[in-house]
């Protein structure tokens, strides 16, 4: 398993969910603002990456998520 169906599992868990549809906004599935960078943090500190303040507010679907996870990594 990559990293990235790493993560994309973890967060269908965490959301209590069988799958995550990668196009769908955190809002639609129940995050508010504060889950998100709650979420981002715990991220960077797990896969040693580290998202800036333009990041965090380009990030708002799974897919956008799952791009700037996968551009941290490939550093």
């Amino acid at each position: 398993m990559t990293k990235i169906e790493e993560i994309k599992s973890r967060l269908a868990e965490a959301l209590h969910k069988d799958e995550i549809d990668t196009s769908a906004n955190f809002k639609e599935l129940g995050l508010d603002s504060l889950d998100i960078v709650e979420l981002l943090l715990q991220l960077e500190e797990e896969y040693g990456i580290h998202f800036d303040d333009v990041d965090m507010t380009n990030i708002t679907t799974v897919q956008d998520l799952l791009d700037a996870i996968e551009a941290q990594l490939n550093k």
